[in-house]
């Protein structure tokens, strides 16, 4: 981790001396800068509760997979951390059962699942297409969700 991220693990054990930060790990969202500007403030306010990730993601290292009670430091495209979140709930589903009760967790404009898919469908499919492979309705999603713990405090 770099120094600025040990900073801001310091201010969080300050503020939550209770809270076992060893095995922290560190995320940003979206694949751009104009994506995590959008979903990181969403997150900071409450307003997005929860994220998706495909599974085949970790298959290199199932260990790197999102696990319930997991502490991430999420930063900004630049790496400058935000905020402390810990993984509540992980729960593995196929694409086309993700329903209501799973996109509940977004931003307020992705919170209808025929939205979500038409976010996520083409993101995972270039992904997926780089690499040689195919979308498929039927491939595992990891969901999660997530509480913020600690918000940075403003500089």
């Amino acid at each position: 981790m770099n120094a600025e991220i040990e900073r801001y693990l310091a201010e969080v054990r300050t503020a939550l001396p209770a809270l076992d930060l060893r095995a922290v790990k560190v995320r940003t969202f979206g694949g751009s800068k104009a994506m995590a500007d959008v979903i990181v403030p969403l997150i900071a306010s409450g307003e997005k509760t929860g994220t998706f990730a495909l599974e085949w993601e970790f298959a290199d290292d199932p260990a790197r997979a999102p696990k319930q009670d997991e502490l991430y430091v999420v930063t900004d495209f630049e790496g400058h951390p935000v905020l402390l979140y810990r993984i509540s709930h992980v729960e593995t589903v196929a694409f086309e059962e993700i329903g209501p009760r799973h996109v509940a967790v977004e931003g307020p404009n992705a919170r209808d699942v025929g939205v979500w898919r038409n976010i996520h469908w083409p993101y995972w499919g270039g992904m997926l297409k780089a690499r040689g492979e195919e979308p498929s309705m039927r491939m595992p999603v990891i969901f999660q969700q997530f509480t913020v713990l600690h918000r940075r405090a403003a500089s």
